[in-house]
């Protein structure tokens, strides 16, 4: 028996999503039993939720067994996390399931020929086994929450060669449906540029080279992303190709969040933040997104639910952001980055549950 894994995971990564940022927020207002630190916060959305959003989006049916054997050890790692973040037993259940996969999905890319798709592979295969790669910088005597901003250069990298194959075509048949041909595709130029500049600035800022070996690559790639996303003149669509042009919105915040990035040195007030523009704003817009279009596979969402998302993490990732630049209304921003952060993850949750329970219902009915 195969099952659809998007099924289990988007659902299990919305809820994920809506709680984590109020685990962090009770640990700090000194909740009884919780020692859920930023470190922890981090490694849960990065390793869980990201996790869980790769699972849903790539790999497909698995088998039955696979799939329980696979969710099962991303619960567990959801669980040991609040108990321990900081055991060997999280790291653990964190590698298990980055290698286990890693192993189904690389495989995948295997057939690619252009060699700007071949990089996907060994990419997903980074950041899904990255729990090792940060375990081993903890062992050599990191900081706990150093070697975990490692893995946002490849993630933005991943987004932005996801994002281009998923915005890419549906923005073709926009087009053709207006009787009119896309100007600009792909773009390989601009694709293989940031995709070298990004693979470089990585290396540089996880083997701890001088800040402008990452920095000038990384403002470069985040200028050729919005360069990249000018030309796709999503400006000219109607309203009801608004799920597109949410994935623009997310596209956006990826390069100005890696413009931002490279800008800042890693001591500056505004590093942190430019990394919440990259996780909240760009992830976060991009990701909702995806999940909410692949839940209305038959009957397009409402633009209104696209408007929303767009919104909601706007706001997220501006409270956010203010939250590291007031240091006088850091609670407040804190709090209310998480309220509109959560409350987007909830209705997306909510409309992904009613779409399967309406799909099982037709299927009964079918039956």
């Amino acid at each position: 028996m195969k099952v659809q894994a998007q099924a289990l995971f988007f659902p299990a990564a919305a809820l994920y999503a809506a709680l984590a940022p109020w685990l962090l927020l009770a640990s700090l207002a000194g909740a009884a039993g919780l020692v859920f630190s930023g470190a922890a916060h981090a490694r849960g959305l990065l390793f869980g939720y990201v996790g869980a959003l790769i699972a849903g989006y790539l790999l497909g049916k698995p088998g039955l067994p696979t799939l329980s054997l696979l969710f099962g050890l991303w619960l567990a790692g959801r669980l040991a996390e609040l108990v321990a973040p900081a055991s060997m037993l999280t790291g653990v259940l964190y590698a298990l399931y980055g290698l286990l996969l890693a192993g189904l999905v690389t495989p995948k890319f295997r057939a690619a020929k252009k060699w700007r798709n071949r990089v996907a592979g060994p990419l997903i295969a980074l950041i899904t086994c990255f729990p090792l790669l940060d375990q081993a910088l903890l062992h050599q005597g990191a900081a706990r929450d150093t070697p975990i901003r490692g893995i946002i250069l490849p993630l933005a990298l991943l987004m932005f060669f996801m994002g281009g194959r998923i915005i890419t075509p549906a923005l073709a048949v926009a087009f053709a449906a207006r009787g009119q041909r896309l100007p600009q595709r792909v773009q390989p130029v601009i694709e293989g540029l940031v995709i070298v500049l990004l693979l470089f600035a990585s290396a540089a800022y996880i083997l701890h080279l001088a800040w402008f070996w990452a920095a000038v690559p990384a403002v470069a790639a985040g200028l050729l992303v919005l360069v990249r996303l000018f030309r796709w003149q999503l400006f000219s669509l109607a309203w009801h190709h608004a799920d597109i042009c949410a994935l623009g919105v997310g596209y956006c915040w990826l390069g100005l969040g890696l413009v931002l990035f490279g800008c800042h040195p890693g001591g500056s007030p505004l590093a942190l933040a430019s990394l919440h523009v990259i996780t909240i704003g760009a992830l976060g817009t991009l990701s909702s997104t995806v999940m909410l279009r692949l839940s209305y596979k038959r009957a397009p969402a409402p633009g209104l639910a696209y408007l929303a998302i767009c919104l909601l993490l706007a706001l997220a990732m501006l409270a956010r952001f203010g939250a590291d630049l007031g240091p006088d209304f850091r609670q407040l921003l804190l709090a209310a980055s998480a309220v509109f952060w959560s409350l987007n993850y909830i209705a997306v949750g909510w409309c992904m549950v009613g779409r399967l329970r309406a799909a099982r219902s037709n299927r009964l009915a079918a039956n």
